[in-house]
């Protein structure tokens, strides 16, 4: 019992709390309501009412004029323009002053001129325009402007609200209907389940220490998603990199919002209507993914820190002692002098060559980490500052004062990454590390993350000044602007640089925030999570929406960042992590150790396996990192990604595919050994014992702390090679190829995995189909394609539970029959 007293008014009312199975029994006060703002819902204690400017909506239409690509009407002095782009593509802008913005040298997606002109019809009445694609057809009314889409069945999408099209002083948005059994999906970097109806998300990036399944702005900001129901798909890309903000159904349900506070409204429509087709055309928009090198998909080890050569040097010896494969170690921020970038320790790091070669002889590559912000320190022969300030680099105030912040090395600047000769410059000064060695590079603190007083003196959280003036000569905006794009644009200098001084091989390229894009750059990690059962669990469709927003490369800490796992969440973390596309063990300094042997061999010994596991399944992940380069595809897919017209599928968050064939069910919570899993339709087959199901079904699976549960579909083929303690240890003369009975087909993509000469055609790609009847399955192994040659190898084609064949892979073109 908790007694408790408080003022309302002239009133004093007394409070009995009586906790009985955490029920508080307050509901039968008279004053109920007040209570339940006070003390149950507390994030709205002390917030005043405020009155918004009312919206200036579209009037009718008084011109309407087309071109080539594009529809243009006039209503008073706005604008609005529809481009048609592709068949599921259009292009939708508005602007209440007559004059559309130019186009800006960082805009992230293709200029709608490089689109291939695509036939339309057109057909107008007094009150309606209609414009016809071999996908779509798009219904304007004259006399509000308001849009409709439809699908060839006449089922309608994105579908404008009452206002449709709304303007007040600093801010421009856009109105659309929820349809009936609609769910949102992607949304980039987000917290919470997969489906995002009734959530609020704003697009502006932030540090976003300590996040939780609440949290809405994010490290990254990525204006995209999809909305699905039964049969009709489509996605929304915001073209804004001003502050934005969705509004799905929470402030007026059935409706959606779109906010930006920039000068006009500009967004994309993407039909599919599956998820694949979407992502197809959105990663066309914003580009995909260039292929990592192999060595990336492997297990990658951090912490903050590995503060000394020692130190890396031991660790890196346990690894290959205890047999755990591992191919990159990465070195956090104390490998520097005194967190100055770009240098080493002269005293714990005294011969950076001599120690990553030695690492490199092991097998591992090291990956460096690198922050914005420049150590403010004149007259000290501090060469990336000297260079900073002489050329005018770094970020000033309107007033022309260099702005400055706190980060590790205290006192500090920033670049001004909106510049091309800021960013050439920044990418030279990769080749310091590169000479070195450094295989890759890890760019943090880049939303920017910024204290207003030196860590520990208890600052905020701060920015740039909005108005900071920020861009080439020519093109000069703001911070407002920009704000969004600091971390991208940092990771594209980074990427640039590393191709500069790496020509003969590919890089590896982290960042912790990005915009709409950043899988043309970078890898992604989700930032600090925390050592907690809760952040397992959120792993899942945090990195699924990723996925659906483009990013395929992703991953989250394992084990969490801050906090101490126990053994049993280490082990779980990393069967989950397992799946991860970017599998990373990370922690911080003020935790305890978490490599995978300090939890005892118990422990260690499910980290290895499934470590096994992983490094056995390259061959079938890096094929899935090609499909990613090569039409945007994620690599770890919510169920929805292949199953879109299933409803069962839209809320189920803590079920994964890794590609199309394998599904993982895993356990989340402490103390589990049993969870229910959902088969969808058709045959699946249990990857450890190899019993059959039929979908779609419930079932109840086993799962000791041994055991994740694993499905693999009927028809799938599953390439695998043997155990390495890193990529590329040993020639590879064995592939397996795993086949399930059913019908299905794989593509089985290879390439030297290091050098860029896949972009030359130096590649092999395979199309592999099974097929199976009532007596017999068949699996059909195409000619290579591509100029790249495997050295010599066997290959194992096992029909599991019925037996296997293998040959000498020449090439050739090979067709197998097994019989039950």
């Amino acid at each position: 019992m908790f007694n408790d007293e408080f003022a309302s008014g002239k009133r004093v009312i007394k409070l009995s709390f009586f906790n009985l199975n955490n029920q508080i029994n307050i509901e039968k006060s008279p004053n109920f309501s007040y209570l339940k703002t006070l003390f149950i819902m507390p994030q709205y204690f002390g917030k005043l009412p405020t009155t918004n400017q009312p919206w200036q909506t579209v009037g009718k239409v008084e011109l309407v004029q087309q071109n080539e690509r594009n529809i243009n009407f006039a209503s008073g002095d706005s604008r609005f323009s529809i481009s048609i782009l592709a068949v599921n593509l259009i292009r939708l802008r508005f602007t209440p002053t007559g004059e559309f913005l130019p186009r800006r040298a960082w805009a992230v997606t293709v200029d709608d001129s490089e689109w291939e002109t695509v036939a339309y019809e057109v057909q107008e009445t007094e009150t309606t325009l209609e414009i016809t694609t071999e996908k779509i057809r798009i219904c304007i009314q004259k006399q509000n402007c308001h849009l409709t889409c439809f699908d060839v069945d006449g089922r309608p999408f994105a579908q404008d609200a009452d206002i449709g099209i709304g303007w007040r002083l600093g801010a421009v948005a856009g109105w659309k209907q929820i349809a009936a059994d609609e769910h949102f999906f992607g949304f980039g970097e987000r917290t919470g389940f997969l489906d995002k109806l009734s959530e609020v998300k704003t697009n502006w990036t932030v540090d976003a220490l300590d996040y939780d399944a609440l949290t809405d702005e994010m490290y990254q900001a990525i204006p995209f998603f999809m909305a699905l129901r039964p049969h009709v798909g489509y996605g929304i890309f915001f073209n804004t990199t001003f502050w934005s903000q969705f509004d799905i159904g929470a402030a007026q349900p059935g409706v959606w919002k779109m906010e930006t506070r920039g000068d006009e409204l500009d967004y994309y429509i993407i039909y599919g209507p599956e998820p694949a087709e979407i992502l197809r055309t959105y990663t066309q928009l914003t580009g995909r993914m260039p292929l990592p090198p192999k060595w990336a998909l492997g297990y990658h080890q951090c912490r903050w820190s590995y503060e000394s050569e020692s130190v890396v040097r031991e660790l890196a010896q346990e690894f290959r002692q205890r047999r755990i494969p591992c191919d990159v170690i990465h070195l956090d921020i104390d490998y520097m002098r005194g967190y100055r970038v770009f240098t080493w320790s002269p005293t714990r790091f005294p011969n950076p060559e001599q120690l990553i070669g030695d690492l490199a002889k092991d097998g591992f590559k090291t990956v460096t980490i690198i922050d914005p912000g420049v150590k403010y320190e004149p007259e000290a022969n501090y060469h990336v500052f000297d260079q900073g300030l002489a050329n005018d680099y770094f970020v000033r105030k309107v007033d022309g004062t260099l702005f400055h912040g706190y980060v590790w090395p205290e006192k500090a600047v920033f670049p001004d990454f909106m510049r091309a000769d800021v960013r050439h410059w920044w990418r030279n000064l990769h080749k310091s590390l590169t000479d070195a060695g450094v295989a890759g590079i890890w760019n943090d603190m880049n939303e920017p993350a910024i204290d207003s007083r030196p860590f520990g003196d208890g600052g905020e959280k701060i920015w740039f000044p909005l108005d900071a003036p920020q861009g080439d000569a020519g093109e000069n905006t703001t911070h407002q602007e920009v704000h969004n794009l600091y971390g991208l644009m940092m990771a594209k200098a980074c990427f640039e640089g590393l191709q500069q001084h790496r020509q003969q091989e590919r890089s590896f390229v982290l960042t912790r925030s990005g915009y709409a894009g950043v899988q043309r750059w970078s890898a992604v990690w989700m930032g600090d999570n925390h050592s907690l059962w809760e952040h397992l669990e959120m792993s899942l469709p945090m990195l699924c929406n990723m996925g659906l927003a483009g990013v395929g490369f992703v991953g989250c800490d394992i084990g969490g960042f801050a906090g101490n796992a126990t053994a049993e969440l280490f082990a779980r973390w990393m069967q989950v992590g397992m799946l991860y596309p970017l599998m990373r063990g990370h922690s911080a300094m003020s935790t305890a150790r978490h490599e995978p042997w300090v939890f005892g061999d118990r422990t260690e010994n499910i980290c290895r396996e499934y470590i096994n596991l992983r490094y056995q399944l390259l061959p079938y992940i890096y094929s899935l990192f090609w499909e990613a380069a090569t039409t945007g595809a994620p690599i770890l897919r919510p169920l929805l990604y292949h199953f879109p017209n299933d409803p069962k599928t839209y809320t189920l968050y803590d079920q994964v595919l890794l590609g199309a064939s394998l599904m993982a069910a895993p356990i989340y919570r402490p103390g589990v050994e049993h969870r229910v899993v959902y088969l969808p339709a058709g045959t699946w087959y249990d990857w450890w014992s190899g019993e059959s199901y039929q979908g779609s079904t419930h079932i109840v699976a086993h799962a000791p702390l041994e055991k994740m549960p694993l499905y693999v579909r009927g028809g799938a083929v599953i390439p695998m090679q043997p155990v390495m303690q890193f990529v590329n240890e040993s020639p590879l003369e064995e592939i397996r190829l795993r086949v399930w009975p059913g019908n299905g087909e794989h593509s089985f993509y290879e390439d030297d995995g290091q050098t860029f000469e896949y972009l030359k055609q130096s590649f092999s790609l395979k199309k592999i189909t099974v097929i199976t009847d009532t007596n017999q399955t068949i699996v059909n192994i195409s000619t290579r394609e591509g100029k790249w040659t495997p050295g010599q190898r066997q290959i194992i084609v096992e029909l599991v539970g019925v037996g296997q064949q293998q040959f000498l892979d020449d090439g050739q073109l090979r067709s197998l029959s097994f019989s039950f």
